[in-house]
């Protein structure tokens, strides 16, 4: 399997370079081998390849999910509440959980493979050994630990800032860093109080935090030490600081040379071949790409 690199323009993201670390052929397969498959008239062998690119793992879509529904709610104040300050605060769990029978139910009536864009779960493709009703059952528990600990902890917080310090934000985001790299980052929220810009964010690394920063700096002219930055962490219901010790220059280099690696990949010719990217054996049994790998 060959690609033209110049067909796919590059981009660097924290999860393209844990999937690098994990395996560089399950890499390869997500952004060059698996392109095109989105076409519902792709050829059979890469629409099943793009399938398995769209699956996700169990904690991604419960992560997803909600944070998706805490973006909505907090941008979307009701046309009644007061302009300027919040009257309490919407529940999640009602959003949340009706969207996920919903989502569940199009999974198991195969939604997913008549449009990839449907979410469907990495257990459910590969017929998880306890059946669906358990799969089921165990995201359901797990969403309404995760929701419980939010609506007790640190949404009612966030609902309270002021719709006037709310700040609209891209997500994904792209952002440009010194070499000219491509970035991208997955904010969930903003908003600025007393001069100080707040992103709230699912990561929770220092490239994250360094991505935000870059942003801030070079497109909303505010500096860095009037940003912070805090990992949601769903089911604890808390918000957790982050980039506290960053050192800007080592996040850089590191984001730098990851991305040097992965061009490096890119054959004199300009393309990138399935043969350059070798599997992680060990990396197998957990790998959403393992029913193309078989058959090799």
């Amino acid at each position: 399997m060959i690609r033209s690199a110049a067909d796919i323009a590059f981009s660097w993201s924290v999860r393209r370079q844990e999937m690098w670390n994990f395996c560089r052929r399950s890499c390869f397969l997500h952004y060059y081998g698996a392109r095109g498959g989105h076409d519902a008239d792709a050829v059979p062998e890469l629409r099943n390849l793009h399938e398995m690119r769209s699956l996700l793992s169990e904690s991604g879509y419960l992560r997803r999910l909600i944070g998706s529904e805490l973006r909505a709610a907090f941008y979307a104040p009701h046309e009644s509440e007061d302009p300027e300050f919040p009257a309490g605060f919407p529940h999640l769990s009602g959003a949340v959980m009706s969207r996920f029978h919903r989502e569940f139910h199009r999974m198991l009536h195969g939604e997913f493979r008549r449009d990839h864009a449907a979410p469907m779960l990495e257990t459910l493709y590969y017929s998880d050994s306890a059946g669906s009703g358990a799969v089921r059952e165990r995201l359901e528990r797990e969403l309404r630990q995760a929701l419980d600990a939010l609506e007790s902890g640190v949404w009612p917080i966030l609902a309270s800032v002021r719709f006037l310090h709310r700040r609209a934000i891209d997500s994904p985001l792209e952002v440009t860093i010194p070499g000219g790299v491509h970035c991208y980052v997955v904010p969930l929220l903003a908003f600025q109080e007393k001069g100080v810009l707040s992103f709230v964010e699912s990561s929770g690394t220092d490239t994250t935090a360094l991505l935000l920063r870059f942003h801030a700096m070079n497109v909303l002219h505010i500096p860095p030490n009037r940003v912070r930055t805090f990992e949601l962490i769903p089911e604890k219901g808390v918000l957790r600081e982050s980039g506290i010790e960053l050192n800007a220059a080592r996040t850089l280099r590191e984001i730098q040379a990851g991305a040097a690696e992965m061009l490096n990949a890119v054959r004199p010719s300009g393309e990138v071949c399935l043969d350059d990217f070798p599997p992680r054996r060990e990396a197998c049994s957990g790998c959403r790409f393992r029913a193309f790998c078989r058959q090799l």
